[in-house]
């Protein structure tokens, strides 16, 4: 249970590091001051007490060291090569971003199976 704790905290880290940059830099252009820092490291704050809150209390019995990396890595590569190829193919626009998050999140719900402590069989480490 421990292991799973941890690596929660670490995606909501990660999650509130990136909320963190995309609102700072919404709300303040110019990176190069304080008050960007400021709303960064605010924003991070309070991103990342509120997604280590909910995150601890979302654990199904089922659930194994893993998997929410394997779910967060599997979302974010058929979203990013999703996107590669429609704008290789010259789609682009909000449809295609809608049903390249789709296919992603769908694909990411699933993907516990590519978590390699679930083919051992034996005792979770």
């Amino acid at each position: 249970m421990e292991a799973i704790r941890v690596e929660r905290l670490f995606w909501a880290g990660i999650f509130a590091a990136l909320v963190a940059v995309t609102l700072s830099l919404l709300l303040v252009p110019d990176p190069t001051g304080a008050l960007s820092v400021g709303v960064a490291l605010a924003t991070f704050v309070i991103v990342a007490l509120i997604a280590a809150r909910i995150s601890r209390g979302t654990v199904s019995p089922r659930t194994k060291p893993g998997d929410q990396t394997v779910r967060y890595v599997v979302f974010f590569l058929v979203a990013v090569v999703g996107r590669v190829a429609f704008g290789i193919l010259g789609f682009e626009g909000i449809a295609v971003n809608v049903v390249t998050f789709g296919a992603a999140w769908l694909l990411a719900t699933r993907a516990e199976w590519l978590n390699p402590v679930r083919w051992g069989g034996g005792p979770t480490p």
